[in-house]
């Protein structure tokens, strides 16, 4: 450990089943989504943040499983088999990448609060899209609910799952 790591803004020492804020922002339930897919809980438990800041960042420890191409979106594979996708907005996949950076690639191993993604926010809104992110548990644990803090603001990297 080099003399400045305490230092690190994202190097809190979060435990495998931590699940953090992907990014700064208001922390919603899955029912204030306006797409019924995310709202409806249709990939599995969701809830998002309004984002307000442009990184986004893994919601655990564990690998980045999947990258989309159009860097959207991404899943990461936590450490304890729980499969957790987050995506960034709703339809943008029509741009097809335009305003997402991808910092990581798939198959990297990530800890919570690494940045995966810059997402450029102002051209999201200005190609007419709402870019609230959603966090989805689309492969629990022995079906096991998670129990997240009321909705507040957050901020990135902060544990949001009691």
């Amino acid at each position: 450990m080099g003399l400045f790591d305490k230092f690190k803004k994202n190097d809190p020492s979060y435990d495998d089943k931590d699940i953090v804020a992907v990014c700064d922002g208001e922390l919603v339930s899955h029912e204030n989504i306006s797409d019924m897919t995310f709202a409806k809980e249709l990939l599995g438990q969701t809830i998002a943040i309004k984002p307000s800041s442009s990184k986004m960042v893994s919601p655990a420890n564990g690998t980045l499983e999947v990258l989309f191409p159009t860097k959207h979106a991404y899943a990461i594979r936590r450490n304890d088999g729980m499969g957790i996708l987050v995506h960034i907005g709703i339809d943008t996949v029509s741009l097809n990448g335009k305003g997402f950076k991808a910092l990581h690639k798939q198959g990297d191993k990530v800890n919570a609060g690494d940045v995966i993604i810059e997402a450029d926010l102002k051209a999201i809104k200005e190609a007419g899209y709402d870019p609230i992110t959603m966090i989805i548990i689309t492969e629990p644990i022995n079906d096991q609910k998670i129990s997240y803090i009321d909705p507040a603001s957050v901020t990135e990297g902060q544990k949001i799952n009691k």
